[in-house]
């Protein structure tokens, strides 16, 4: 990981130097669009740039440039050796630039510089290099056949991807959108959110200073109304990859079956629990962990734990910790190297966070930490106890910093609660008894399951571990091979004498 020794000062110089363009990126060039949404940083409210809002028109450009890069054979037709050379090129440029890139990402999102610049110093090439490794692994198989026959199958791109990635990790997502998609000889045009368009943009531009075609990877920003709902519907598109909250998703897999069939690719919301029995390890050593993985960017993470499912005989004990370590934390400037949480990535988030936590209260909840702030934007780290199933902030996705917690005394009343969710992405199971893990392993429903028995750091298998969602949360995996996978088609080959 890369650390960076630029003064506190330095990043407000530089904020204030930083050029932005907000226009689309279409085969190979800068191409401005008819309409424009204007960018503020939820850092203190300042104007940042105007960004494109691409119509029907200017995604059928985009379209018809992916289709003719893609029939070319150029980056489809082309060894996977040589495009991971490209994609390896890309990841180089990422460390390169990084400190450009995490600025556009903390001035746009609002997340801490210190916390933007480990992502993009460390997570994003590390994202880049795992795939372009990767490209070269796409098998197919070869059945049993009589011996007249030859049978096997090929692994072949789709063709055209349209992407749709979130705000709150904006080039990491961009890469999670793109990476698998071009390691398999696809096309991709890349939607960015409407608020965090600026590093997405920039990755365009290094994707073509790497050596990748003009049209392999176009970058169209815009909104959901016009311009996501006229890439998703574009006849010419083969898959659409999509990361966002369940309504809209909803209303993608609506629209990209309008003309035609397609796949689709959902990882929609989440309301992951931390489930703590009885035999956990000990308050004071379990609840950093616990409050760090809600404190998490801020909580805007779809797999965020934002459900504490804790044994009746240890809540009282871990609540009191948790307490007192929310208490300790201060939404800081973004800008402040040693800031490690900041605020929310717009008033419009605050106040669906805050409108939250006040509905929560009003139907009986205890706020015992958090709330409000004076910080624009912010909202401290929040803490709810007296929950019950039935109130919204146990059941939707809040996309904040707000943990909610919840006694069980059973391991089917843990489960029942864990399940009562229509979310199912993730969960973190603390226990050392073997019966409890068996069963929590094979009943909880949702994509990843995390078993601990310790608070001792582990590094994990990173990105090579596939998790398929559940229920509302979305279907189609976006690690591992399976990811690849996801965006190639497959075809039986027969071939007799």
């Amino acid at each position: 990981m890369m650390t960076t020794k630029q003064p506190v000062s330095n990043w407000n110089k530089r904020a204030c130097d930083l050029r932005w363009d907000g226009r689309a990126l279409i085969h190979g060039k800068r191409i401005a669009a008819s309409k424009e949404i204007e960018i503020y940083s939820p850092v203190d409210g300042r104007h940042l740039y105007s960004s494109g809002l691409c119509d029907a028109a200017t995604i059928d450009r985009a379209v018809r440039s992916s289709r003719s890069a893609f029939e070319s054979g150029n980056w489809s037709g082309i060894s996977p050796q040589a495009r991971s050379s490209k994609l390896l090129r890309l990841a180089e440029l990422i460390v390169r630039d990084h400190e450009e890139l995490a600025l556009r990402d903390t001035l746009e999102m609002g997340k801490p510089i210190g916390t933007s610049l480990s992502e993009v110093a460390g997570l994003a090439p590390v994202l880049c290099r795992y795939y372009a490794e990767c490209a070269d692994k796409i098998y197919g198989e070869v059945p049993g056949s009589d011996q007249g026959s030859l049978a096997f199958s090929l692994r072949e791109p789709r063709g055209v991807v349209a992407a749709i990635a979130p705000w709150n990790y904006p080039l990491a997502n961009a890469i999670i959108k793109s990476l698998p998609a071009l390691a398999a000889g696809n096309c991709v045009i890349l939607k960015p959110s409407e608020m965090t368009p600026g590093s997405a943009l920039r990755f365009g531009e290094l994707a073509l200073e790497a050596g990748l075609p003009d049209g392999v990877l176009n970058v169209v920003p815009g909104d959901g109304i016009e311009t996501g709902a006229s890439l998703v519907s574009h006849d010419d598109i083969d898959l659409v990859t999509f990361t966002g909250s369940t309504a809209t998703g909803r209303a993608i897999m609506a629209l990209a079956s309008t003309r035609h069939i397609r796949p689709v690719m959902l990882e929609c919301g989440g309301k992951s629990p931390q489930i703590v029995f009885s035999d956990a390890p000990p308050s004071n050593e379990l609840a950093p962990h616990i409050l760090a993985e809600i404190l998490v960017n801020q909580g805007q993470l779809c797999v965020a734990r934002s459900r504490l499912l804790v044994h009746q005989s240890r809540k009282d004990e871990l609540l009191a910790e948790l307490v007192d370590l929310a208490r300790e934390q201060v939404v800081g400037d973004p800008l402040d190297i040693g800031t490690r949480f900041g605020p929310l990535a717009g008033p419009t988030r605050r106040d669906s966070v805050m409108a939250y936590i006040s509905s929560a209260q009003g139907a009986g909840a205890h706020m015992v930490a958090g709330g409000a702030t004076d910080r624009y934007c912010g909202v401290l780290p929040t803490i709810l106890d007296n929950v019950v199933d039935d109130m919204a902030v146990v059941k939707e996705e809040i996309f904040g910093p707000v943990l909610t917690v919840q006694a069980f005394d059973t391991v089917d009343d843990a489960i029942r609660l864990a399940n009562s969710t229509r979310y199912g992405l993730g969960a973190t199971v603390w226990s050392t008894h073997y019966p409890v893990i068996h069963a929590m392993v094979r009943r909880l429903k949702c994509g990843q399951v995390t078993v601990r028995s310790t608070t001792e750091p582990f590094e994990g298998p990173g990105f090579a571990l596939a998790g398929e969602p559940h229920g509302d949360s979305g279907f189609g995996g976006e690690t591992g091979l399976d990811a690849l996978r996801n965006y190639t088609a497959v075809k039986g080959v027969v071939l007799a004498g």
